[in-house]
């Protein structure tokens, strides 16, 4: 029997806080297209998959007025391999969308969920 495996993104794909801002920092395209980058781009460890290790990695990074992202903090850690995959997709996503407030960019973070399962 062949082993399914996925890899879900959370439905809330990507929470993010900046103080007193008017907008949100967000993925470039919005949701949709973060969780199609995701999909396309995040590979289930192989290790992780022959052991059956799931479960669900938060990674949290700031999003500076450039757009770019730093910062990069795992939140809620699960496996070693299932970690470095999800902090391998974060550092090769594109500029996001910096929050803003009074119409200048400012500062945030933002949390993205990486939900690993075998099916």
């Amino acid at each position: 029997m062949k082993k399914f495996i996925l890899v879900l993104v959370m439905a809330a794909v990507a929470s993010v806080t900046a103080l007193a801002a008017e907008t949100k920092a967000s993925f470039p395209g919005g949701d949709k297209a973060q969780a199609e980058f995701i999909g396309k781009t995040l590979v289930y460890p192989a290790a992780a998959a022959e052991n059956g290790v799931e479960g669900v990695v938060v990674v949290s990074f700031t999003v500076k007025t450039d757009g770019t992202i730093g910062n990069i903090k795992v939140k809620r850690m699960v496996d070693p391999d299932l970690e470095a995959e999800a902090i391998r997709v974060v550092k090769k996503m594109p500029a996001w969308i910096p929050a803003s407030k009074d119409g200048k960019a400012v500062e945030s973070t933002a949390e993205v969920p990486f939900r690993f399962s075998i099916k």
